[in-house]
Order: C-alpha cells, then sequence, then structure tokens
C-alpha cells in the first residue's frame, strides 16, 4: 500500500515561510503538493545561546519504530518553531551522597520494617553508566531519571528493584532517581571517556511520533550505517570506533511518560573520517494530528552540553494519519575528522 510522505524543512535561526510536501509511496511517480501548512521559528529568548560547535552544520529529521524506510528529503524550505531552552535547575537532592539511601518508616504494621531507596551508578564501556536502582517498598512503581537535563521514567519490578544502561553527559555524572512521593536517592561517578563522543538527545513527553535517525558516511535508509531506534547497534561497536549507536530510555507504556532518545558517536577515536547525517522525523499519528508536538534537542561535545533547544512541529489534519514529516534543521550534523 502506498504511505504519504510529508516533509518539512527548514534552518535554524531564520524566519522561513513553511510548507509540507507530500510524496506517495513506492509505484508511485512524481510529487503531489500538499496542503501548505503553518511552521513558525522563533528566535531564542536572551538564555544562554547554544555554543558554537565547530566544523558542524545544522540539519534534521526523525522516524518512529516500524516506520517506512524510503524517506527521501527535501530542499530546505520551511522550519519549526524552535527555542532555546533555559538551563535546567540541578538534577541534585540537597545534601545527597554519592550513593544515597532514604529510610522511611513503614505505613502500617503490616508492611515492610523499613523502606530503603538506593541509587548506585557505575562506569562501564562507550561512556555509558550503568545505575543500579532498589526500593523494598516500590514493587511495580515507576521512577523518574534526571541527568544533567535529560529525564526519562521506568518501572520497578516485583523486588522494587531497576538496573539500565544510561549515557552519560558529563565527565562528573551525577543522577537521581525519584518515586512518585518524592522519596529519591542521588549517584555521582566518573566518566572521563565522555569527552571522547558527541552525544545528542530528543527528549519527548508521551507518544508523540518522533524518532532520532543517524545516516552515518553516506549510509541511505536501511543500510548498515543507518542508526535508529529500528537498528540501534551494540554500544561496543562504539568502544572499538567502529561507528554510532542508539540508546532508548524510558517506558513508553507509562502514561505521559518522560523518554529520551540518545545517539552517541566516538569522535575522539573513529576509526573513520566524514559525515554523520542527523534528523529527525515524526510520524503522523491519531492522537497527534490536527495539533502540535514538542521535543527537546540537546547537543554534547567533549563533555560540554550546549543549551538546549525547543522544537514545536504543527501536526498535518488526520487525513495525514500515517504519513510522516521529515524535519530539516534542529540537529546539528557531525563531521568527524577520523584518526
Amino acid at each position: 500500500m502506498a504511505r504519504k510522505v510529508l516533509i518539512a524543512a527548514g534552518a535554524v535561526g531564520t524566519a522561513a515561510a513553511a510548507g509540507f510536501f507530500m510524496q506517495m509511496g513506492a509505484g508511485q511517480p512524481g510529487h503531489a503538493a500538499a496542503p501548505a501548512a503553518s511552521v513558525v521559528l522563533t528566535d531564542a529568548p536572551s538564555e544562554p545561546a547554544p555554543m558554537a560547535l565547530s566544523g558542524i552544520t545544522l540539519t534534521s529529521s526523525l522516524p518512529e519504530t516500524g516506520a517506512s524506510t524510503a524517506r527521501p528529503l527535501a530542499a530546505p524550505t520551511s522550519a519549526p518553531r524552535l527555542d532555546t531552552m533555559p538551563e535546567p535547575g540541578a538534577d541534585r537532592l540537597p545534601g545527597a551522597p554519592a550513593v544515597a539511601s532514604i529510610t522511611e518508616a513503614p505505613a502500617d504494621e503490616s508492611g515492610p520494617a523499613e523502606c530503603r531507596v538506593e541509587l548506585a551508578a557505575q562506569s562501564s564501556v562507550a561512556a555509558l553508566v550503568t545505575l543500579s536502582f532498589s526500593a523494598n517498598c516500590a514493587p511495580y512503581t515507576r521512577v523518574s531519571f534526571a541527568h544533567e537535563g535529560m529525564e526519562f521514567g521506568e518501572l520497578t519490578d516485583s523486588d522494587g528493584r531497576i538496573e539500565i544502561a544510561v549515557p552519560a553527559l558529563a565527565e562528573t555524572a551525577v543522577f537521581t532517581a525519584t518515586l512518585p512521593d518524592g522519596t529519591g536517592a542521588e549517584a555521582t561517578t566518573q566518566v572521563g571517556s565522555v569527552l571522547f563522543y558527541d552525544r545528542i538527545v530528543l527528549q519527548t513527553e508521551g507518544r508523540t511520533g518522533l524518532t532520532l535517525h543517524a545516516l552515518e558516511f553516506g549510509a541511505g535508509y536501511e543500510d548498515e550505517g543507518h542508526v535508529w531506534a529500528g537498528a540501534p547497534r551494540d554500544p561496543a561497536v562504539a568502544a572499538r570506533g567502529e561507528g554510532g549507536f542508539l540508546m532508548m530510555l524510558g517506558d513508553p507504556s507509562l502514561p505521559d511518560a518522560d523518554l529520551a532518545q540518545v545517539y552517541s558517536y566516538p569522535s575522539g577515536t573513529s576509526l573513520k573520517a566524514g559525515e554523520v547525517a542527523m534528523s529527525v522525523e515524526a510520524e503522523v499519528l491519531r492522537a497527534t494530528c490536527d495539533g502540535e508536538v514538542t521535543a527537546t534537542i540537546t547537543r554534547i561535545r567533549e563533555g560540554e552540553r550546549a543549551a538546549p533547544q525547543q522544537v514545536t512541529l504543527p501536526m498535518p489534519d488526520c487525513d495525514s494519519v500515517g504519513g510522516f514529516l521529515v524535519l530539516k534543521s534542529p540537529v546539528n550534523d557531525l563531521k568527524i575528522a577520523g584518526r
């Protein structure tokens, strides 16, 4: 069956005319112009501006798991609304030690003798951190994790535990974990290898249909160098300097869950030189059609975090459900020097 692909493109920092283009799926020659859609790019407020990133150009596009693989890009003609986000407040809990535990009295005599909430962090390969959370009083409970402005929600198991690998976004990596009642813990670990990685974080809330894509060194969709949710790669590939990988953080089954997609490339140890084309794509869902979707995009380079930017994308009407918007501008392409 033919699929509709709606394409939006634009340049960051300019007020551009808006437009969408519609292409029918395979076997449908030619292009038919879709109804024009209003997509507005606003200047960033006077918060800290994004840091200048040497040798990097702006572009962007993005798909979701199970999305169509044929996604040609249109010439830059439109832009979403893109705002610089204010710097988030510190993720730390006041006065918490490197590995914190909080004890509470049981709610009643039938409960456990004590409720211990603990979080431990240990650095791993590819500038990852293994987080180990435990709360003996909170089986099958939502836990909100935060790190350098990135947030995601996970569900504990029957023993109140979660173990998850998370890309570090700073050399001194501080993580917090918070239960719905506000009880929480903090852990800190040093991740020196983060200085060798470029990372791009796409932060969303709930089901938006947004996905992050990387096309490494001229790769096309479905090629080996196409890294996205459908082909995330093992972090060991990056540890060897052979390519990047993607990690999906957060449980999408949780209501209004904070979710994060993080693409990592070992720029400091790469065996290849060239360009990694980044893109963000939005599937038009029944839940989002004729509305807006928002996301926050943050770039980390050599352990330094640029000011996050918020993208607001108006979605087409509900006749376009099943189509995709390919967004050009919010994500910097990566230019890799190689070793």
